[in-house]
């Protein structure tokens, strides 16, 4: 993928973020799907203009186990509180 194209993706992300927060009823919804859609941007950044996607796999499996583990919590502990 080109970096251009992540870029459009990740714009396209910025802006359902922004989408999904005008119109949230539902507010710890709307503040979940945010959090969702930032890690997803981590992601695209971490693997394309880091550069971790043409790394071995074990090191892709580590950083996204890491990403889904701090992304888990942080939306664990926001519906928790």
């Amino acid at each position: 993928m080109k970096s251009v194209y992540v870029w459009a993706l990740l714009v396209a992300a910025t802006s359902a973020s922004w989408l999904v927060t005008e119109d949230a009823r539902a507010v710890k919804i709307g503040a979940t799907l945010v959090i969702l859609i930032a890690a997803f941007k981590i992601n695209m950044v971490i693997a394309y203009f880091m550069e971790l996607k043409w790394q071995p796999r074990p090191f892709r499996i580590i950083v996204t186990g890491w990403l889904a583990l701090v992304t888990t919590t942080i939306i664990g502990g926001y519906w928790a509180a």
